[in-house]
């Protein structure tokens, strides 16, 4: 059975494009510059059961571009057994962020650090967690004349420890003998 060359043609093609998006693709994607930079901590790294702590997030972009706080800005973390959070997500207005008119729009202020606060549950098992989170955001570059409705994962590790945190009893609860 001989091959038709229209054939032979369509599967050289194939072949060709498939290299280009296996070899040449992931090359110009990696050049990307990064849009939004988060960095991400929790404080205290390793906490006890039922202690409070915090996630600490500092958002960074290039110059020319702003973050629009309309029509979305919302920070929100996948569901971790060990750790609860007051809200399932949290906006530019819940996280009190600054705003400042650049252009006629209104974009967020990134310059100080963003702090959410979390506890460790009571029965959570003492090793080693990922924290996962996404920030969804509006990002416009006037310079450039383009604006992009996107998101941002990031990820930080945490450990809990086998010890329950005590409360610490206040002195005014603790009442002394007095003599007469």
């Amino acid at each position: 059975m001989r091959l038709s060359p229209s054939y032979n043609f369509f599967w050289l093609k194939t072949f060709v494009v498939a290299a280009f998006c296996l070899l040449i693709l992931p090359l110009t994607l990696g050049s990307q510059e990064t849009l939004l930079k988060v960095d991400v901590a929790i404080v205290p790294k390793t906490l006890s059961r039922g202690e409070s702590g915090q996630v600490i997030l500092r958002l960074t972009v290039p110059e020319g571009v702003v973050v629009l706080s309309e029509p979305e800005f919302v920070i929100e973390f996948k569901p971790s057994p060990p750790i609860t959070f007051p809200k399932n997500f949290f906006t530019a207005t819940d996280l009190e962020l600054e705003t400042e008119q650049q252009n006629g729009r209104e974009c967020l202020k990134l310059d100080k650090i963003i702090k959410i606060p979390f506890s460790v549950a009571l029965d959570a098992p003492a090793k080693t967690y990922i924290l996962e989170g996404k920030v969804k955001y509006v990002l416009q570059s006037q310079q450039r004349g383009w604006c992009l409705k996107t998101a941002s994962k990031f990820f930080s590790s945490f450990s809990t420890r086998a010890t329950v945190m005590k409360k610490k009893s206040s002195l005014s609860s603790v009442s002394s003998p007095t003599a007469k």
